[in-house]
């Protein structure tokens, strides 16, 4: 009985790496053990009345600012209800996130985390080099996970050529914080094993993953890899080198081909035309910046994006606009100072400094910033949901791992 009774005690030690296992893997699933975990870190709160606690750091006070401020803007929102409701939801996740620290700092899992975390991605990614050479044939693979409910995927992540559950953004991006802190536990730990997962996933990012932001994301973290890591062994540098040299073909070839599309897109905008990926995101930015003229200091509230880009169109002589609206403009910069002005810009630049600060001296917590500053450039991050959980999950992290870790 008191081996069942002590089980039972410690399911809540297991629910935030259950979260970071499914990342890639079940977008349920990571949401199930996320809200799981933030509801018994509410009772954790409540029980040990550490109200102080959740707002020991001035990042965490930014996190429940932020999220009053986008609920006070549901009062003046141009939104409807339910968009207004569904966006709320979505920045939920801001509020999560001291109760993330919360759970992570009593429970000091932190170890288990990114271990669960490890795992789930090395799945993924074994997955993603046996889909990409046909060694398997995958739809057997997303047969069973749709009769068992693991995860639905869609036919836009099924026709790609190596996204497995997860479309190639989010396996990009998680991808690329995954080849750094596999680099960060081989240095630790002296494994060949974590320097050959580091660099099957670097190379899986730079030459089979469409993302962009991905791409971006893994040189950074690469760049601050090697200032800080891989500098201070000259054997490691030499054979960084050598690695660097033998693929500078290909890389300079898939950089070339990135940069050429990226003219192309230029091109059409030009002749305005915006049917591209730097297309949208350009009128999108254009919407952004008519929305701050209009309400800058609060914004046009909660949700509010999507029918601004109506509106926009509206005005405009466009006469089919549906592929550009969108409550997700890509970028959490222009959609926060849409929905909230410069007040709700002010708080999220705020808190991107505090974060940026507290993660000084410790190479793994600045990775971490990096990620979570060029997820927001790239994307609305924590408008997303499988990248906003993963941002509030390595975001506990940071705050949990500066001396064990």
């Amino acid at each position: 009985m008191s081996f069942i009774a002590n089980n039972i005690k410690n399911v809540d030690l297991y629910l935030l790496p259950l979260a970071a296992f499914f990342l890639l893997i079940s977008s349920a699933g990571t949401n199930f053990f996320i809200v799981a975990s933030v509801i018994i870190s509410c009772i954790y709160v409540i029980k040990n009345k550490d109200y102080n606690v959740i707002v020991e750091k001035n990042t965490l006070k930014l996190c429940f600012a932020i999220f009053l401020l986008f609920l006070i803007s549901s009062f003046y929102t141009i939104a409807d209800s339910e968009e207004a409701l569904g966006t709320l939801k979505k920045y939920l996740k801001f509020l999560y996130i001291p109760f993330i620290y919360y759970l992570i700092k009593i429970k000091k899992n932190e170890i288990i985390i990114i271990n669960f975390f490890i795992y789930g991605v090395t799945l993924v990614l074994v997955l993603s080099y046996l889909k990409y050479f046909n060694v398997i044939d995958f739809n057997y693979l997303y047969d069973f996970s749709s009769q068992v409910r693991l995860t639905n995927v869609q036919d836009k992540i099924i026709n790609t050529r190596s996204s497995i559950f997860q479309n190639y953004i989010i396996q990009g991006m998680i991808f690329s914080f995954y080849s750094f802190l596999c680099l960060y536990v081989a240095k630790k730990n002296t494994s060949l094993l974590y320097y050959l997962l580091s660099l099957l996933s670097l190379c899986n990012v730079l030459f089979i993953n469409d993302s962009r932001a991905a791409y971006i994301l893994i040189i950074i973290l690469a760049a601050l890899s090697l200032y800080r890591i891989i500098t201070q062994n000259k054997y490691r540098v030499i054979i960084l080198i050598v690695f660097t040299a033998s693929l500078s073909t290909q890389i300079s070839s898939n950089f070339e081909n990135r940069v050429t599309r990226i003219a192309d897109s230029a091109n059409l905008i030009s002749e305005n035309n915006y049917n591209s990926s730097l297309g949208k995101r350009y009128i999108w930015a254009q919407i952004a910046g008519r929305n701050f003229l209009n309400s800058p200091i609060l914004g046009l509230g909660v949700g509010s994006y999507q029918e601004s880009v109506i509106n926009y169109f509206k005005d405009s002589s466009l006469s089919s606009f549906d592929i550009y609206v969108t409550n997700n403009p890509h970028n959490e910069f222009l959609s926060i100072n849409s929905q909230l002005g410069v007040l709700g810009s002010i708080l999220f630049v705020g808190f991107l400094v505090l974060l940026s600060r507290d993660s000084k001296n410790n190479i793994f917590a600045q990775g971490i910033t990096v990620v979570v500053i060029v997820s927001s450039i790239f994307n609305s991050a924590f408008y997303d949901n499988m990248l906003g959980l993963f941002l509030i999950i390595i975001i506990g992290l940071l705050y949990n791992t500066n001396k064990k870790f």
